[in-house]
């Protein structure tokens, strides 16, 4: 017998619908017998040794256990199963967005949640295009507890422990998000086909030409989705073309490294970037790196090595100290007198990096950061904290740091600098997460469906009405039921570069709109205003726990919690 990884210990069922059990590579015409709570059913393998045997009503609660056999023989044994109430978590980044993404705002409480009752299954981020995958066999129901906690879903824990401490039952979280996809990754290919040709169609009375597509290697439109669906379907070509972009972008990094003077010369040991009488440069934090004051480093794509010293009061040593280096872009490695401290790999995440105890002194001390620019003028995103801490003390990091370029990626022979490409990150593509990730799950019983997603369609807004109505159309009939639907409406946001740049919100309050007309037309579906809680320059903002009781707060008006 073969059973889907979501039929595992820590399981939750949704109370008040008709759950079952499913599997398969039974012998054909088996006796199947399931014990949940001293209740026992049966059914029969079909002739191709699969069963689907609904389970017995049992109180909402838990642990429950629930035993499966074969012709009399105990398969599998369950344990720690619980009867609430379970959410589908499904969009992007801001849905995926962990709990140790959000420790600026809620540190102290996120350190002392003990959650045990709530459960999350995260579906693994894999991609198929060519039809749907019929079952998961990765993956485990984890406890919302301290060792496991920090990884999991903040809108989705927040809201759980909101709904539990207003109802008393448990939640199970079933977590589909993943950053940057689109929303037609969540449509069958049926269903993003039939609306392909009806968004054209709109296009063409609006007077729009549709004659080739535009699109980016990261973005999908009405005109391209057939192209891609059957471009995308060829596994041999996905294969070679990923692993050509993975070594192309191992290529750069590995170039940029072997011309970067600072890894030579361990620029991260030094105290001093200008020696020998070299004149200093200066940049400041924060800021991005444009502007007339910045000719040398905003075109420059490569490395950029950055310093600066703060001295260090006697009481601070031998103390874990907490280092807050805001947003880089792009990349980035930061030491302390020497010591690595901690990189990130790309520009989004906030940098909080510690300093082990024992390794700054008093007085004087050194911090270094390789900086990479791969794919836009690099720099210090504003209005980010800049600070080293101490419980409540501070000591700033903003103003001028010394700076020197470690090394470029200049190419002498085209004039031009040689661009770190990104690589296409397959999940964004239409259908790509309702194969793989969502259509597996259509055995399973949801409460309802919390939906934070669009922007990464906030570049095509008037479609996206079109989109959001036809993604639940899809998701009901896959899961054949009336499911509630309670989406996030885009926060404030209008860019990354500050008063640098002048701020466009244009993209996102197009899409709000659309938002806005979508869910008016869906029934059973309700939409949360979190605009107040974004930030004009953060993709991401931390305030997880605000949103999450704004989309409770709607939910329990639609639901009648």
């Amino acid at each position: 017998m073969k059973l889907s990884s979501l039929i595992s210990d820590g399981l939750v069922l949704q109370r008040d619908k008709q759950n079952c059990i499913w599997g398969k590579e039974c012998e054909p015409g088996s006796i199947i017998e399931i014990k949940l709570n001293n209740k026992t059913v049966t059914g029969n393998a079909d002739n191709a040794g699969c069963f689907k045997i609904d389970l017995p009503a049992v109180d909402v609660g838990g642990p429950y256990e629930i035993s499966i056999s074969e012709n009399g023989k105990t398969v599998r044994e369950l344990s720690n199963v619980m009867c609430g109430d379970v959410f589908l978590l499904a969009g992007q980044s801001n849905i995926e967005l962990p709990l140790c993404r959000c420790l600026d705002m809620y540190e102290e409480e996120i350190m002392q949640m003990n959650l045990p009752r709530i459960h999350m299954f995260e579906v693994a981020k894999e991609h198929e295009f060519n039809g749907p995958v019929d079952e998961l066999y990765e993956g485990s129901w984890q406890e919302a507890v301290q060792d496991k906690i920090l990884l999991m879903s903040a809108l989705g824990i927040f809201f759980a422990r909101f709904h539990q401490e207003r109802t008393g039952v448990p939640v199970g979280l079933i977590q589909t998000g993943v950053g940057g996809t689109h929303i037609e990754s969540y449509l069958s290919e049926e269903r993003i086909i039939n609306i392909g040709k009806i968004l054209r169609d709109e296009a063409v009375k609006r007077g729009e030409n549709i004659e080739s597509c535009n699109c980016s290697k990261n973005d999908s439109c009405k005109v391209c989705y057939e192209k891609q669906l059957a471009k995308y379907k060829d596994s041999a070509w996905v294969k070679s073309m990923s692993e050509a972009e993975v070594k192309k972008q191992q290529e750069w990094s590995q170039k940029l490294d072997g011309r970067d003077i600072g890894l030579k010369e361990h620029w991260e040991k030094k105290t001093t970037l200008f020696e020998n009488g070299e004149e200093e440069k200066f940049i400041t934090v924060p800021g991005r790196w444009m502007g007339p004051e910045y000719n040398e480093l905003e075109a420059h794509r490569g490395s950029v090595w950055v310093l600066k010293t703060v001295d260090i009061p006697k009481h601070w040593l031998d103390k874990e100290i907490r280092v807050y280096l805001g947003t880089l872009v792009d990349a980035d490695t930061a030491y302390v007198n020497g010591i690595k401290i901690g990189n990130t790999d790309y520009r989004y995440p906030p940098r909080r990096y510690r300093i082990p105890a024992g390794v700054l002194h008093e007085g004087e001390n050194t911090i270094v950061v390789r900086v990479i620019a791969n794919a836009r003028s690099g720099g210090f995103i504003i209005e980010m904290p800049y600070y080293l801490s101490l419980n409540d003390e501070k000591i700033s990091l903003e103003g001028k740091w010394q700076y020197k370029i470690g090394g470029s990626m200049y190419d002498e022979n085209t004039g031009s600098y040689d661009e770190f490409e990104d690589i296409t990150f397959l999940n964004w593509k239409p259908t790509a997460q309702y194969n793989r990730m969502v259509y597996p799950l259509r055995n399973l019983k949801f409460s309802s469906v919390l939906f934070y997603q669009g922007e990464s369609n906030a570049n095509h807004a008037w479609e996206y009405e079109y989109l959001m109505i036809e993604m639940v159309k899809c998701l009901r009939e896959l899961f054949k039921d009336d499911l509630a639907f309670g989406f996030v409406e885009l926060p404030k946001f209008g860019g990354e570069d500050g008063p640098d740049a002048v701020y466009d919100t244009t993209e996102w309050d197009n899409l709000r709109l659309a938002q806005e007309r979508a869910a008016a037309k869906i029934d059973n579906s309700t939409i949360a205003d979190i605009y107040d809680l974004g930030f004009m320059n953060e993709l991401h903002p931390q305030t997880k726990k605000e949103a999450a009781k704004l989309l409770y707060d709607k939910m329990c008006e639609l639901m009648k919690w």
